[in-house]
């Protein structure tokens, strides 16, 4: 047995496990939560998930998928949801709205992404952060011909190599962030290329949109449509490996804090069992008990027995995109600006308490 294939069913058993330990529990649905629901364009299973459950990421445990339909995973705009209870669990069931064979299906209609695909796309397309071991084999922007420091779309940029996909994204490093041995730099697109022409040494290239100056020495990576087979905007959210937890690295824009719909980079990836779709939430950290010169006998023994106050829990993430040992993550909801002290833990599914050790 190879050893990709070994990593593959280590992986799924332990998703497995950390499912079967959730299903434990009852799942509880929403009050408000319709009986009935038709799809309409626009809408996301984050946004359906979170119309039907307190805690989103039991999706998996919500959806009942129907094994008529080719992809039983994927819902589309037009789908009528039906919230159905089989032996006292509910369920939610799938018709949809017209009979098709699965081609046609796929062809007429998109499959519900995630979250807006907006937030996610972009960090599909290319690759957001690269190792060190990566970042010496990237082709790199030689100049234009006029010889200016700062290159505008008004001249064709030339890169090192000889090239031959058509799309290119041009990037600037900004941070890089550090678990154990492994080093990831993360790289902000400022601009996007077409590819004109090529010889031996380098290749040229059109600037077709970009938000700020090209320098010299700026990394060029090719966009491509199928980077990763593995990874599309049709997930679905999933609780992250039992009991696991994780560290805010920063944020993908250099900034201290972030909220909503903002991504970071976490350090979990494929490694610790995290996929697209795993999801953590985030706490506040307490802090621990003190005392003063005035304070009781109860509140001394309290410091002295470094006694710490719950976590508030101010909000959750979603892995969008994992790599190897680091993941970049989506703010899926925030109730104050998270930074990077934040706890990063599984869900639990006591959730709807504020606080948690």
């Amino acid at each position: 047995m190879s050893r990709l294939l070994s990593k593959v069913i280590i992986v799924f058993i332990s998703l497995f496990a950390a499912t079967q330990v959730v299903a434990q529990s009852p799942l509880k649905i929403k009050p408000q939560a319709p009986e009935t629901y038709t799809v309409v364009k626009g809408d996301t299973l984050w946004g359906i998930s979170g119309m039907y459950l307190a805690n989103p990421w039991l999706w998996p445990r919500l959806w009942q998928a129907n094994p008529e339909i080719d992809n039983p995973h994927l819902i589309y705009p037009g789908d009528k949801l039906n919230l159905i209870w089989v032996n006292g669990q509910p369920r939610l069931s799938l018709k949809p709205m017209v009979k098709l064979s699965p081609k046609v299906r796929q062809v007429e209609k998109q499959a519900l992404s995630a979250v807006k695909d907006g937030l996610i796309v972009p960090y599909l397309e290319s690759d957001i952060l690269l190792s060190d071991n990566e970042l010496k084999s990237v082709s790199r922007v030689l100049g234009a011909s006029s010889g200016n420091r700062f290159l505008t779309d008004n001249e064709s940029l030339y890169i090192s190599g000889a090239q031959q996909h058509m799309k290119w994204g041009i990037y600037r490093p900004l941070e890089t962030y550090t678990r154990d041995k492994h080093h990831m730099v993360v790289l902000k697109e400022i601009a996007v290329g077409e590819f004109k022409s090529t010889d031996d040494n380098m290749s040229a290239l059109s600037i077709t949109h970009q938000t700020q100056e090209i320098l010299v020495d700026d990394i060029a990576l090719p966009n491509i449509d199928d980077v990763d087979t593995l990874l599309s905007t049709n997930f679905f959210p999933s609780p992250a490996p039992d009991n696991s937890t994780a560290k805010i690295l920063g944020g993908i824009e250099s900034i201290d804090y972030v909220g909503k719909n903002q991504v970071v980079v976490i350090d979990r990836g494929v490694e610790d069992n995290v996929q697209q779709g795993s999801m953590f939430e985030l706490y506040q950290p307490a802090t621990m008990v003190k005392s003063n010169s005035k304070g009781s006998k109860v509140l001394k023994q309290a410091e002295k027995d470094k006694l710490q106050l719950p976590n508030t829990r101010i909000g959750s993430l979603m892995v969008i995109r994992p790599y190897q040992y680091f993941s970049l993550a989506l703010i899926t909801e925030s109730q104050q600006p998270i930074g990077e002290n934040a706890v990063v833990k599984a869900p639990q599914e006591t959730t709807g308490n504020t606080t948690a050790q």
